[in-house]
């Protein structure tokens, strides 16, 4: 697709519209960007095709230095492997380094295909992969992945992508969000791949069956390593956490930063909507009384559970946006002990806005800050217990912070 010119201007003012209004990262380079997008735009607008034009407009947004920040078609393609494979990459430590499948999550794109954590990715369609620069995938194709195994043996991988949905939201293909498992009579294990949906209310029933599964058991380990985030349902997994209603945090919007306020006075949210009244209610609420996405959000009370006191959590440089929120809030109150690496630093709330010509913009519109007053964005949460995987021990099979994990109980 060959834009023309008027649709370019078309584009790059609605980009600069919501960028204006909308955006909201008190870290961002914003004051920096305004101040090279006239210029930015003369250089985009002279582009040669679609793909050349995507591409500068993405160089020009990067400008802004914030995370949550996307320009992407709703044909789904370039889109990177967390999204489209439900998978992340470690880069290896060769001499010639390789990329290294580190979350594979299960029921996901990868995992589907067969392959596992340790393993390489050599090639997409016969064209090498090499570090830094990062695989995309464009959803609905049909690949095929050389994959190097463990023991070095390289296989060939058929994959068929989903086609995209008019979701545009991460990830882009969908993948069961809660599995469970044993991990001894008294241990459970439960690995959380995203949130999806606004109101969390099927996540928080996904949830409490994954949970009520593992039966009586003395303690809990949580698995956040590859979430990428998503909606309300993580005050599910925090509620599970505490028998209590209690402050975690709470998100305040570019508008309501601009006028000024108090995280007391915000509009509070301290349970799930489960059944069709209270979701209704929701909506009426935030569609219609209260249009703001600023919240302060407060645990749901759910009462005692078995586990509590005993609960280890997993997190990596791949644990993203609303499990960070999670993962501070567990280490802030002492309701779990974490072990892993320190998350991705990305705590925003963001959203895709339309802006012509199939083309999403997606930015922040929302910081999230702790109740005590921590901005974690470009920060991250980092482990009690620092379990760092290395080349031998992927490679090996061996999951030395689940180990880690199993050992605090």
């Amino acid at each position: 697709m060959n834009l023309t010119v008027t649709q370019k201007t078309q584009i790059l003012d609605k980009i600069e519209q919501y960028i204006e209004t909308r955006f909201f990262n008190p870290l961002a380079e914003l004051p920096a960007w305004k101040e090279s997008w006239p210029e930015a735009r003369g250089w985009i607008q002279a582009s040669s095709g679609s793909e050349d034009f995507e591409e500068r407009v993405k160089q020009s947004l990067a400008r802004l230095r914030s995370s949550h920040v996307a320009f992407f078609h709703g044909s789904g393609q370039g889109v990177p492997a967390p999204y489209a494979l439900n998978a992340t990459f470690l880069k290896s430590d060769d001499a010639e380094p390789v990329w290294v499948f580190l979350d594979v999550l299960e029921g996901g794109v990868a995992h589907k295909a067969g392959i596992e954590t340790g393993e390489s990715l050599v090639a997409i369609n016969g064209n090498g992969v090499r570090p830094p620069e990062m695989p995309r995938f464009d959803l609905g194709s049909t690949n095929e992945l050389t994959i190097a195994s463990r023991a070095g043996q390289t296989r060939s991988v058929p994959l068929v992508l989903p086609a995209p949905t008019d979701k545009g939201r991460p990830p882009m293909s969908e993948v069961r969000t809660v599995h469970a498992r044993k991990l001894s009579d008294r241990v459970g294990y439960v690995r959380v791949a995203y949130f999806p949906g606004s109101a969390g209310d099927k996540f928080a029933f996904a949830y409490e069956r994954a949970v009520a599964e593992l039966g009586p058991i003395e303690s809990l380990v949580i698995d956040l390593r590859g979430n990428v985030g998503g909606g309300l349902g993580s005050l599910r997994v925090m509620s599970s956490l505490c028998a209590d209603k209690r402050p975690i945090g709470y998100n305040v919007t570019r508008k309501v930063a601009d006028q000024g306020y108090r995280k007391d006075k915000l509009v509070r949210i301290d349970q799930i909507p489960t059944t069709k009244l209270a979701q209704i209610k929701m909506l009426i609420r935030f569609k219609i009384l209260h249009r703001d996405r600023s919240i302060a959000l407060f645990t749901e009370g759910l009462g005692e559970r078995r586990f509590h006191g005993r609960v280890a959590m997993l997190i990596n440089e791949h644990t993203k946006s609303a499990a960070e929120m999670i993962a501070d809030f567990a280490g802030t109150n002492q309701l779990s002990t974490l072990v892993g690496t320190s998350t991705a630093g990305e705590v925003l709330g963001a959203v895709n806005f339309l802006v012509g010509e199939g083309y999403r913009l997606r930015i922040p519109i929302g910081g999230w800050m702790t109740w005590n007053d921590r901005l974690l964005e470009g920060s991250g949460v980092s482990p009690h217990i620092e379990a760092r995987p290395s080349m031998a021990t992927l490679r090996a099979g061996q999951d030395v912070a689940l180990q880690r994990a199993i050992e605090q109980f």
